[in-house]
Formats: C-alpha cells, sequence, structure tokens
C-alpha cells in the first residue's frame, strides 16, 4: 500500500514549562503492588497525597497533582519536628529536612545506624549481628534513627541460635548480639524513629513485645518435642501438597525414590544413597510442627534440628536443611552428598508436578518459584561436579507422579516447555558467569540437558578462542558449511574420489571422526577441539586444489557429501553456525 509520513518539527520549551507534564506523567505512572483512591477523584497512589515539593531554581514549578498544588513546602519527622519546612531550593532540601529530624540519603542513614549499633554493643563488650536484608528494611523504617540495647532472660539461649536469631531478625527486624567467643548473647539491639528523651520507655516496649515471641517459641519448641519425625509422618498424609498431586506424604516417598535413581544414575557410595533415601522419607516432616506452622522460613532447619535431637545420623540430619538450597542466587549450596541428591529430588519433583500440570511462568509471574527450582538444580549439578541428564530426571520424576493415580500426566508439550525454560535459564546463568552469548548458544541448543557437561564444552571452546584455535576451526568449518548447506548428504564413495588431496580429506576425515568421537565420549571437548585442528590444513588445501562444483555430476555430488561429512562432525561439537566474529 501507500504511506504517507509526516515530520513536524515544533520549539522546544523552557525547562519550567516542560517539567510538569512529565513530572505529572512520571508520578502517575509508578505502580505499587497495593493502592488507594481518596476524596472523589480517580487517582491512586499507595497514601494519599498531602503535599507536592517541586521546585526549578528557586521557582515553584506550575504542577497539580491529585487536586494538590506544588509549593516550596515539605515536613519534618511526624513528632520531631516542629511544623512544615520552607525549601528555597533544591540545593537546601537536605539541610532543611535535616534542621526537621529527616536523614533524606539513605547511604547517611544507614552510617548512623552501623555506628549507633556498633556504639550501642561496645559498652556492654558485645558484637551486632546486622544481617544485611535486614538493615537495608531497617534503614526505609526509619526518618532519624536512635538505637537502644535491649535484654531478654537468659532462658530463652536454650532455644536453638537458628529460632532465636529468626524471631529477633525477620519477626521483629532487631539485631542480635553475641560476645567475643560468637556466643549469643541474651540481648538486641534496635532502631527506633522516635524520642531521644524516651529511650527507657522506648526499650521496655521492645522488649516486652519480643519476650511475648520467645515465650512462643519456647512454647512450640517444648510442645514439638513431644512428637518425633517418624510419628509425624502420620499427620503428613492429611497435608495437601498441590490438589492434583495427594499429600506430602507421598511427597516423601516419591523424594525416596528419587534419590535412589539419581544416587545409582551418578554412582555415589551405597552409604550415601541410603542415608539420602532416609532423609527423603522424613524430608516434609517438620511441616507439622508447631514451629515451622509459627516461622514458616524455619522449614527444613527445624527438620534437622530435631532430627539432631532424636539422634539421627548427622548427614540424615545435615541433608533434611540442605535439601531447600539453594534458596535464592548466590545461597549456600548442599555440603554433603545425602544435602546434594535430596536437593536434586525435590527440584525435580516440583518442576515435573508444575509443568506437568502446566503451570509454566509467563513473563513476570512465577507463583510456584519455577525459576528459582530450575536455578537452584543447575547450581547444584554444575558447582557438584554432577552429570545429570535434566531431562531424563524430570521424566523420572514425572513417571513416580503418574503411577500414583491422581490424574496427573506428562505430555510431550510438558517435556517441551520445560526444555525451552530450562534453556532460558542456563543461558541467562552461563552469561553471568562471563561467557560469551555465541558460544552459549552454539552449545546450549543440544547440550542443554547435561548443564555440567554444556559449560565444560563452552570452557573448552572459551580456551580455544583465547588461543586463535577455534577462528582456524570456524574458517574451515565455514567453508565447508557454505557449499554444503543444501546438500542432503549421501554415504562417500571412495572409487569416485579422483584427485590426491580429495583422497587425503576422506582418510583424514575418517581418522578424525574415531579420535574426535572418542574424546566426546570421555567428556574430553578441549581434545575434540584438537583433534578437529588436524583437519584444517587439510580442508584449505581441498578448496585450493579441487574443483568441489566439477561438471561430473556423481564425482560433484561425492565431494558435497564429504564435506558435508565434514560439516557433520564439526555439529557434533557445537554448532558453529552460531558463532560470532568481532
Amino acid at each position: 500500500g501507500r504511506f504517507l509520513v509526516a515530520v513536524e518539527q515544533g520549539e522546544g520549551g523552557g525547562s519550567s514549562e516542560v517539567l510538569p507534564d512529565l513530572l505529572k506523567e512520571l508520578v502517575a505512572g509508578l505502580k505499587f503492588p497495593k493502592s488507594m483512591r481518596w476524596g472523589e477523584g480517580d487517582f491512586r497512589f499507595p497514601r494519599p497525597i498531602r503535599w507536592i515539593l517541586a521546585l526549578f531554581g528557586e521557582e515553584i514549578l506550575d504542577l497539580e497533582i491529585a487536586g494538590v498544588r506544588a509549593g516550596r513546602e515539605s515536613s519534618g519527622h511526624r513528632y520531631l519536628s516542629s511544623g512544615p519546612v520552607k525549601v528555597s531550593s533544591p540545593e537546601s532540601y537536605e539541610s532543611a529536612l535535616e534542621s526537621a529530624k529527616v536523614i533524606v540519603d539513605q547511604e547517611k542513614r544507614k552510617e548512623a545506624i552501623i555506628r549507633g549499633v556498633e556504639e550501642a554493643c561496645e559498652s556492654h563488650r558485645m558484637k551486632p549481628l546486622m544481617d544485611e536484608e535486614v538493615l537495608r528494611e531497617v534503614v526505609q523504617l526509619v526518618e532519624w534513627p536512635g538505637v537502644v540495647l535491649g535484654h531478654f532472660p537468659e532462658r530463652y539461649l536454650e532455644l536453638p541460635r537458628e529460632v532465636l536469631v529468626h524471631a529477633i531478625e525477620t519477626h521483629q527486624r532487631y539485631f542480635p548480639v553475641e560476645d567475643e567467643k560468637g556466643k549469643l548473647g541474651a540481648a538486641f539491639v534496635t532502631v527506633h524513629n522516635g524520642d531521644e528523651d524516651y529511650q527507657d520507655t522506648i526499650r521496655r516496649g521492645h522488649e516486652r513485645v519480643l519476650h511475648a515471641r520467645l515465650e512462643d517459641a519456647a512454647f512450640f519448641y517444648k510442645e514439638d518435642a513431644k512428637t518425633s519425625l517418624r510419628d509425624s509422618k502420620e499427620k503428613l498424609s492429611r497435608v495437601v501438597f498441590k490438589a492434583e498431586l495427594g499429600s506430602m506424604e507421598e511427597k516423601n516417598e516419591r523424594l525416596a525414590v528419587l534419590v535412589q535413581w539419581l544416587g545409582e544414575k551418578v554412582q555415589w557410595d551405597k552409604p550415601v544413597i541410603e542415608r539420602a533415601a532416609r532423609a527423603a522419607k522424613l524430608a516434609k516432616c517438620d511441616l507439622v510442627s508447631h514451629m515451622v506452622n509459627e516461622f514458616p522460613d524455619l522449614q527444613g532447619v527445624m527438620g534437622r534440628i530435631y532430627a539432631e535431637n532424636e539422634g539421627e545420623d548427622e548427614n540424615v540430619a545435615r541433608a533434611l536443611e540442605e535439601q531447600y538450597r539453594p534458596r535464592f542466587t548466590g545461597d549456600e549450596l548442599p555440603a554433603s552428598g545425602e544435602g546434594a541428591l535430596l536437593s536434586m529430588a525435590e527440584k525435580l519433583d516440583n518442576l515435573a508436578s508444575s509443568f506437568g500440570l502446566g503451570h509454566v511462568p509467563t513473563g513476570s509471574e512465577d507463583p510456584y518459584g519455577l525459576r528459582r527450582q530450575v536455578v537452584g538444580l543447575i547450581s547444584v549439578v554444575s558447582e557438584k561436579g554432577i552429570p545429570l541428564d535434566l531431562l531424563e530426571g524430570v521424566q523420572v520424576a514425572a513417571g513416580l507422579l503418574e503411577k500414583e493415580a491422581h490424574g496427573f500426566s506428562w505430555s510431550e508439550d510438558s517435556a517441551s516447555e520445560f526444555k525451552n525454560f530450562v534453556i532460558g535459564r542456563e543461558k541467562v546463568s552461563l552469561q553471568e558467569k562471563g561467557y560469551r552469548y555465541d558460544l552459549v548458544e552454539a552449545v546450549i541448543t543440544d547440550g542443554w540437558r547435561t548443564p555440567l557437561m554444556a559449560e565444560r564444552r563452552i570452557e573448552a571452546m572459551s580456551r580455544a578462542r583465547e588461543s586463535g584455535l577455534l577462528e582456524k576451526l570456524y574458517t574451515g568449518y565455514e567453508r565447508c558449511y557454505n557449499l554444503s548447506r543444501k546438500h542432503e548428504g549421501t554415504a562417500v564413495e571412495a572409487p569416485l574420489l579422483v584427485e590426491p588431496t580429495e583422497k587425503e580429506m576422506y582418510e583424514s576425515l575418517k581418522t578424525a571422526e574415531g579420535k574426535v568421537r572418542d574424546a566426546l565420549s570421555r567428556e574430553a571437548f578441549g581434545e575434540a577441539l584438537e583433534e578437529m585442528s588436524v583437519l584444517a590444513p587439510v580442508i584449505d588445501r581441498l578448496f585450493d586444489d579441487v574443483l568441489i562444483m566439477c561438471e561430473e555430476e556423481d564425482i560433484r555430488e561425492n565431494r558435497l557429501s564429504l564435506i558435508k561429512r565434514t560439516t557433520e562432525l564439526f555439529m557434533e561439537i557445537a554448532e558453529f553456525n552460531k558463532m560470532a566474529w568481532d
């Protein structure tokens, strides 16, 4: 069709003329998990807008949002400031707010908090445990940070360290403390946003709140001790894993079978496999404990603690905690073989169940945390040196689910969705490790099923690229590929090889095929590339000395089959056609 194109040029406006519309659009475009409307308008924001400070130099911008006009006033601390604060210019903004008891700069607030917490501990010869995530959240909770050190009854130190730290950090956003020997102390540090004149009142309030939390924890811990993990298995039959997939008790049984299969597949020692299977039978038992019901983030941790208390083998107990590792990017991996087996089984079962039911992440939506599961699985097999075939593993897990007759079914679509999803995660993981995108692309399509081997292949190719070997190989591949890509390829007939160079090429190719395939079977990828390099000068001589596209049809087709077969040998190592050269 026809198209009409117009180029319109307009005069630019001054900053004070352009900024109001831009700022209004910017504020309206902010997205929040929860927002509200107020008054009679339709504007949505997390809270009603009370004032707008908008200055360009010393000039107030002509800006109105949600019925509120911009001015040069802001507000300081809700309780500690004396009222509205006038800001004369952007340069004076921070100092004006600081005079009203608000530290605007987050880094300054963070430094003030760290300094205050450390000073509070020094006088008691204590050291604070400052978790980075808790600290980051506390920085956002206060405007004018004050610090107090509180105490709790020493009897609560009888609780496991993990329980105490979790209650203090995660539930209360306090900082635990320990002595010079690393022993947890019966004290905590909290950062408040109140008046320094009421430090004692603030301290007593926080102590009462933490006392109640720790009293609950002590009660739950005592109650859980009345029932062993083994006896808790019966309760698991009433805990649903997923509506379509039965109970947690059934999941435990699947995990036990899976770790047995995994252990035999990767040829680990029989005692390790047996202990991992024992751990699998107990894997989800702590989910029915009072403690995990109150503190869900301690699942696995409490399983390990209760197993230790009951005299289970230390490797079995440790595996109960390590089954969930890594929980996030950069988290610790399972340290034990038993933990690695149970971690892999846990993730394979979760992935098989979700993809079999069609619960595939779309866009940013990932309600079952499948990205985390796949990345965790890839990390375990790669970092622990486990040559696991992910597709085979997830299909074994799916087969166990199908046997339970809950209507679950693993289809070709399930396998295809799983493949595409894993390839996407592997690409990101490998590129984050610093590998070139084109080398990742050249290997991942065929190599995705075994992440350990894919990474080792890419590592070998990276070294070959640095040494110049890969470019040398690529040149030979490209010459063969360009000429033979449309040729279907047939068996090479030795009697039709008439030129000395093409005979040499045929013999060299046969030798290289045996050596390259032998090296690949041993996962010696660098050796396979070296064996291919022997062909490079022969390929060059073939194209220099022999006319591939000669007039005799049978000879021409035979020569095309020869270079087609050469191309296919290159492709057994990697998809050379996906490589890029600067």
